[in-house]
């Protein structure tokens, strides 16, 4: 069912303890939020330069913002948005039942780097550069302002001037939406440029390690529902079980981009279109 539309280029969706979804139109520099007792609301209007969201275990929004020549992150509170704590990145150190974003689509496709070895006369592989890329852990680190979430500081590129008019590409900024979890857990990740879903445990660091082939297609998006299925965005929603089998599929009207477990009982699966917000209970 859509929940929600009239948006104009949706992502970085992320959801609270209590499962109620937030996620930013990055055209209008926007923080919507949506919850089945309250609908769609705005929870900050116009705030610096939005891109994706991940939320500490206090509630806290952390935002990253392609503002700055190596973006920014920063903090709000849902309920009083104008309170804005700049988080610095600090040395990536790993506490105790903390949670590590990352994003839960790469694309890696060499073209930043000459991927010929002269010396054996062979290109890197598609697959070699992503696990070569993504086991690397990142040696600083956004820490939330409980310490209950890092967001690695990946790196970023910079094309023209480091204010509003310049571009900015890392793989935490080009990404839909972070994935997160514990060091030592288990997740999924899409590898675009490779059309493959992955799984990996996640590091200090953020680094992906112990990459295992999933499913033949790797979209926009990944998500885990608490029942052990993956669904994966790639032109429609595609559903597979724990162990990697293809159980099916899910028509969304609109191209889904990003894909996210929520709802009060976690078993809602948000899906983010350009233009519109649809929820599906598989």
């Amino acid at each position: 069912r859509k929940l929600a539309d009239g948006f104009y280029s949706l992502g970085g969706g992320a959801v609270d303890a209590a499962g109620k979804l937030y996620f930013v139109d990055r055209q209008f520099h926007r923080i919507h939020g949506w919850s089945e007792t309250e609908g769609v609301s705005v929870v900050a209007d116009a705030p610096l330069d939005p891109v994706n969201l991940a939320i500490d275990r206090s509630g806290r929004l952390m935002v990253l913002s392609s503002a700055g020549a190596a973006a920014t992150v920063y903090a709000i509170k849902p309920d009083d948005p104008q309170a804005v704590t700049v988080i610095a990145p600090t040395p990536a150190t790993q506490r105790e039942g903390a949670r590590v974003a990352v994003p839960g689509s790469f694309w890696t496709n060499g073209e930043f780097r000459d991927q010929y070895d002269p010396a054996t006369d062979r290109f890197t592989t598609l697959a070699e550069m992503f696990a070569r890329d993504v086991g690397a852990a990142k040696p600083l680190a956004y820490a939330s302002p409980d310490g209950s979430l890092a967001l690695p500081a990946y790196r970023v590129w910079q094309q023209g001037p480091a204010d509003h008019r310049g571009w900015r590409f890392s793989d935490t900024l080009d990404t839909y939406g972070l994935v997160t979890g514990r060091v030592g857990e288990r997740i999924h990740v899409a590898n675009g440029s490779e059309d493959r879903t992955y799984s990996a445990l996640i590091g200090p660091g953020g680094a992906l390690t112990d990459l295992r082939p999933f499913a033949p297609r790797g979209g926009e998006s990944v998500a885990t529902a608490p029942d052990g299925r993956v669904y994966v965005a790639n032109g429609e929603v595609f559903v597979y079980a724990a162990d990697g089998r293809e159980l099916g599929r899910i028509d969304v009207p609109e191209r889904p981009l990003q894909l996210i477990f929520g709802g009060a009982d976690g078993r809602t699966l948000f899906a983010l279109t350009h233009h519109a917000v649809y929820a599906a209970r598989p």
